[in-house]
């Protein structure tokens, strides 16, 4: 049960980084309307902080995989 709900945190947060990933790349073509530039360097600076937690659940939940087995 408390593997599913580590992997069920991990897709969600591995989603938000791509969404955020997405937003600043589009920001960065110019093809976002963003005159300022926030909506890169908010993608940048949110995906730095949340990549280290996506790492850490997936750890988590390979090692609660393995002592499952």
């Amino acid at each position: 049960m408390f593997r599913r709900i580590v992997l069920g945190a991990f897709v969600c947060v591995a989603a938000v980084i791509v969404l955020l990933v997405g937003r600043a790349v589009l920001s960065a073509t110019g093809l976002s309307f963003d005159p300022h530039g926030y909506g890169m360097f908010a993608g940048i600076l949110f995906t730095a902080v949340l990549a280290p937690v996506a790492l850490a659940l997936w750890l988590l939940y390979r090692s609660l995989r393995r002592r499952g087995k």
